[in-house]
């Protein structure tokens, strides 16, 4: 199966869930700047919410996912405390990409917040990281 992740993150802590999502899957996250240029099984694509969305560079980036390339996404996001998987799968849904029904909303609440000016990687706790490794798990199966 070729698996790969992509990430939009503005204070770093998108990049932080991205990376252990691919230490635990056993590849690399790379950024949003890096489309997908050859075809891939399974997409783990995640963003950061800021004011009640996902960005602008997140959502463009979804638009222009080649659903000849992707064959499935899982959807990540990380937030103070909204969910917004919804939005990143409803996008690719009507580019005729399958969605996995797994996400994975992580909850930072003010960690490391962009909007406060936080830059840099935060460090997650253990019910994170178990989350996470429970979300690959689970997508990897299907």
């Amino acid at each position: 199966m070729k698996i790969a992740i992509r990430y939009q993150s503005r204070g770093g802590n998108t990049k932080e869930v991205a990376e252990a999502i691919a230490k635990a899957a056993g590849i690399t996250a790379e950024s949003i700047e890096n489309p997908i240029v050859e075809y891939v099984d399974l997409l783990f694509i995640g963003g950061g919410v800021y004011k009640w969305g996902i960005d602008s560079s997140l959502i463009n980036y979804l638009g222009n996912l080649d659903p000849g390339l992707v064959k499935s996404v899982a959807a990540f996001t990380t937030a103070g405390g909204m969910d917004k998987t919804k939005t990143i799968l409803s996008i690719v849904e009507g580019k005729g990409i399958n969605a996995e029904k797994e996400t994975l909303p992580i909850k930072m609440g003010i960690r490391n917040h962009a909007w406060l000016g936080g830059k840099g990687s935060i460090k997650l706790n253990e019910k994170q990281i178990h989350s996470i490794n429970k979300f690959v798990k689970a997508c990897l199966k299907s």
